[in-house]
């Protein structure tokens, strides 16, 4: 018997010295590559909604457990401890590479060189000898049977109730993380708590182009057609295929051109295009076969600053109101004559009603739908083809309320910015059920040295409302996109005098696919 519980002893004291290793490792390791833990706890689909709280609490109990298995009058709570702790890592595990809608990276820690599979592996191991040492120490209770020795006054535990004791931890454990991942999912989603997502594969850099300017921006789009406009030239549309090769170069021809123009756009909705100036203001349409546009709207008292096509003869504008001087939305209709139908209610005053309202404005024939994003407040609102309100969505950052200040200048009566003013939302672009939105704020948990090489993208469901992911747009040298636009796909960007061109993995985007490493 004295044989038998020596070798007993020698496998508790194995087995704990073995976590005692596992856990002080971890533990050092994580506090000393602590930004880089919390941004890959921020990564998990599990965990990403508590970051804050399982960064802490993790190296914690790694190192009271570390504490508790070395003292032998409480190592029978710390094995215990242990196996719990790894029965949730091995949880963790299963649910991540089985139930997720992605799978993060799995470096990290001791198991840096580890893929997934290999971290079960390892995990499961450590929670059969954590069982092998438990048991062990309630048999040697056992077999000392009921003298009252110290050993039975230690480890009050028989056989049978240990084990017992293990399945309902193991249940128990797994019921947790599957909780949690329920829980976090839905945070994440619909109450994010200004933590980004970057799924590895979501999208990949494939080609990239010199343009020879830095003063393009997307006119539009047709298959796999992308027309370029230049705001040097307004005239001048360029047209490149999928590859990023220029394939053709067209001068649009005016009906008249003696307007006193300051702000020309072209917008392109094969076969149609558009030339806007709502400084004038006047809009011409023409067709893409002869690239010849006649004038749809002329001498009136319609200004308008921006204007995106909702179809053929109908076009979304932004203007001022005539009395109160905000921003408000309206349509253009041109089925028979002109029809001008402003709404007052959609652009929510938070300040002065017009740098407070400023924003980008986008639709897409493919969800009838029509977005505008504001700049200086974490908002979009979502609107059909007729420009009714369906919601007002919110994006990840936390800024509710436009932080800016306006200066009144009594000479020339014009209000202007006071100060710089801190810019939310930048770009964004709309591609079926997918808003894209370029956000100047960096997130909780992320690289600082990634966001001064990357311009980030958040994306959203435009149909349920929630957040997906985001997506790394790589600088050029100093330079961040300065537009962008989304065609199936593909993702295409102007950076500085480059186009660069992404493939977006919209199933990962989605969440409906699941990956390995």
């Amino acid at each position: 018997m004295k044989s038998s519980q020596h070798i007993k002893t020698i496998i508790i004291e194995t087995v704990c010295l073995l976590y005692i290793l596992l856990f002080v490792y971890a533990a050092v390791s994580k506090l000393m590559g602590f930004d880089n833990f919390q941004a890959q706890l921020g990564q998990s689909p599990l965990l990403s909604a508590y970051t804050g709280f399982i960064s802490y609490s993790v190296i914690l109990i790694e190192i009271i457990i570390s504490v508790l298995l070395s003292i032998p009058r409480v190592r029978l709570i710390g094995l215990f401890s242990s196996f719990c702790l790894m029965v949730l890592f091995t949880a963790y595990i299963i649910i991540i590479t089985n139930y997720s809608s992605y799978v993060p990276c799995s470096c990290g820690g001791i198991l840096e060189n580890m893929d997934w599979n290999e971290h079960l592996i390892f995990n499961i191991c450590f929670v059969v000898i954590a069982v092998i040492a438990i048991l062990s120490i309630i048999n040697i209770k056992n077999e000392n049977g009921s003298s009252g020795n110290k050993i039975k006054s230690k480890y009050a535990l028989d056989t049978k109730r240990g084990t017992i004791l293990l399945g309902v931890m193991t249940f128990l454990c797994f019921t947790f993380i599957t909780g949690l991942y329920i829980s976090s999912d839905n945070l994440m989603h619909n109450e994010n708590p200004f933590i980004r997502r970057f799924i590895q594969g979501a999208s990949i850099k494939m080609e990239e182009k010199d343009v020879k300017s830095s003063s393009l921006y997307f006119a539009g789009s047709e298959n796999s057609k992308i027309f370029i406009g230049d705001n040097l030239a307004p005239l001048h549309i360029l047209e490149y295929d999928s590859l990023l090769r220029q394939t053709q170069h067209y001068k649009i021809q005016l009906e008249r051109e003696d307007f006193p123009f300051r702000s020309v756009q072209v917008r392109i909705a094969p076969p149609y295009f558009y030339v806007t100036d709502g400084t004038v203001p006047v809009i011409f349409k023409g067709n893409i076969s002869d690239w010849k546009a006649s004038i749809i709207m002329d001498n009136n008292s319609f200004y308008f600053s921006k204007a995106v096509i909702i179809d053929s003869s109908t076009i979304a504008f932004r203007a001022r109101h005539q009395i109160t001087l905000d921003n408000i939305l309206g349509t253009f209709n041109f089925r028979d004559s002109l029809t001008v139908k402003p709404t007052t209610s959609l652009l929510e005053k938070q300040i002065d009603g017009f740098f407070d309202t400023d924003g980008t404005m986008h639709y897409d024939k493919e969800a009838k739908k029509f977005v505008y994003t504001y700049f200086y407040r974490n908002q979009f609102i979502v609107a059909d083809n007729t420009l009714k309100l369906l919601y007002r969505g919110k994006t990840i950052d936390t800024t509710t309320h436009a932080n800016i200040k306006i200066a009144f200048m009594k000479s020339t009566g014009e209000r202007k910015f006071a100060s710089t003013p801190k810019v939310v939302n930048n770009l964004s672009a709309i591609s079926g059920n997918l808003l894209f939105i370029n956000s100047n704020l960096i997130g909780r948990y992320e690289s600082r040295a990634m966001w001064k090489k990357a311009t980030v993208v958040d994306i959203y469901d435009v149909n349920k409302g929630i957040y997906l992911s985001s997506i790394y747009l790589y600088n050029v040298e100093k330079l961040r996109a300065n537009d962008f636009t989304i065609i199936g796909s593909n993702l295409y960007v102007l950076v500085g005098n480059y186009l660069h061109h992404y493939i977006l993995n919209r199933n990962l985007i989605n969440g409906n696919k699941i990956t390995g490493r």
